[in-house]
Formats: C-alpha cells, structure tokens, sequence
C-alpha cells in the first residue's frame, strides 16, 4: 500500500471502515489506532444486532427444533421436567420479545469480551488503550460475521440443521466424533479464528505493543478456554 493509499484509509469515512476491516483490516485498525469517533462504536454495534436479529429469524425455527430433539431423548431427565423444558421451548419463537432478550444478550456479551481483551492488553501486554477503544476493536473484529452467515445460513437452511462444520474438525473422521478431540477440534471455528486474529491485530495496534505477542497470547487464552469448554461439556447441553 503507498503512501496515499495509506492516508485515505487514515482519513476514511466509518461506512469504509466497516468494509475495510474484511478486506484491508491492518489499514482500517492503523486508522481506528489514529482516531475513533462515536459512529465507529455505533455503526458496527447496530449491524451486529442486525445479524443477531436476522439469524434468530432464519435459523430460530431449526435450533428450537433441535433443542427439543436433545430434550426428547435425554433420558436423565424426568418426563415432568421435559414438559417445561418442551413448553418452554415451543413458546420461545411465539414471543416477540426474543429479539429484545436477543439484542440485549449480544450487547451484554460484547461489553464483557471488551474487557477481557483491556485485562490482556493491559495487565498481560503491558499496553495501554480506553475500554471504549478495546470495545471498538472487539466489534470491527466480529464483523466477519457478515461473511460467517453469508455462507452458513444458506447451508442450514439446506441442510435442516444449525451443525454446520466450518473448522478444523472437517480434518478428523466422523468415527471420532463424541471423543474429547472431535469436540475441542469442533470449536475451532475457522470464522472464530479470523476473529480473534482481527482482535489481536487491533489491540496490538491501539495497545502499541508486538503483533506476534498479542496474537500468542490471545490465541493461546481462547485455545485454552475451548479445550476447557470441550473437556466439561459433552454437547448435550439444553438451551
């Protein structure tokens, strides 16, 4: 990239920064690094909830019907208890407010990811930025969202089925699967990598610390909080 190149990106509108960090994310995080505006908290924020509210409205009706697929066949569970469980459930897509309860969960759970990413580039990197920068980063990051459901709400829909593989377990035998490995490997997403490696790169960028470092330790971090979720979870769990 020459040197106007660079500068344009510097001086870009937010709307081109929404599109840059997917295309050209080292120059949209330099410029983000630069000068963050309320729009660039905002605009990411509201197109976020936009995919959460358009993904609970295409692929709703196929993971509640999954959720009572698991319901229905644990026989751990009380016939009782799967009555509320299953009432529980078939109400879920009637009421309007899911998309309030939805919205609200997705603000609620990137607020908390910007501050586990300010303890990184704070406490662990050394670094120094504001939360509301740290959030900034988060939110561009998960952008590739937009490319995520893109591609994996068509395949659902096709499919009939929200188990859609898009990461390393594609590499392991279909005979594995339930075994310890064939779980880990199943959170690792190929769209949740590309994530974290934006947020690694943004943070580095606003923390002004090594790129290689922050991408290490964050990746680390997350790899081993998949290993954990995969080693104390069996899959079956009911929403």
């Amino acid at each position: 990239m020459n040197d106007e190149d660079s500068m344009h990106i510097k001086t870009s509108l937010p709307v081109e920064r929404l599109w840059g960090v997917i295309i050209t994310p080292k120059a949209t995080f330099q410029s983000l690094a630069q000068s963050i505006g309320t729009w660039d908290l905002v605009a990411p924020l509201l197109i976020l909830l936009a995919l959460s509210m358009a993904s609970q409205a295409l692929v709703g009706p196929i993971r509640i019907e999954e959720q009572r697929q698991i319901v229905l066949q644990r026989e751990d569970i009380p016939e009782d208890q799967k009555e509320i469980y299953l009432e529980r459930l078939d109400g879920a897509l009637a009421r309007p407010s899911r998309y309030l309860i939805g919205g609200g969960t997705v603000i609620i759970w990137y607020a908390m990811i910007g501050g586990i990413v300010m303890f990184f580039g704070a406490f662990i990197l050394g670094g120094q930025a504001s939360y509301r920068d740290t959030l900034v980063v988060v939110l561009y990051a998960n952008l590739v969202a937009i490319v995520e459901m893109a591609l994996k709400i068509p395949l659902i829909l096709q499919l009939g089925t929200t188990k859609v593989k898009t990461g390393l377990v594609l590499l392991l035998p279909g005979s594995l699967e339930g075994a310890l490995l064939y779980r880990f490997f199943q959170r690792l997403d190929f769209f949740a990598m590309w994530k974290i490696f934006l947020v690694a790169m943004g943070t580095a960028l606003i923390y002004t610390v090594e790129e290689k470092r922050a991408r290490t330790v964050l990746f680390g971090a997350w790899l081993l909080v998949m290993f954990l979720l995969a080693w104390l979870l069996d899959g079956r769990g009911i929403a």
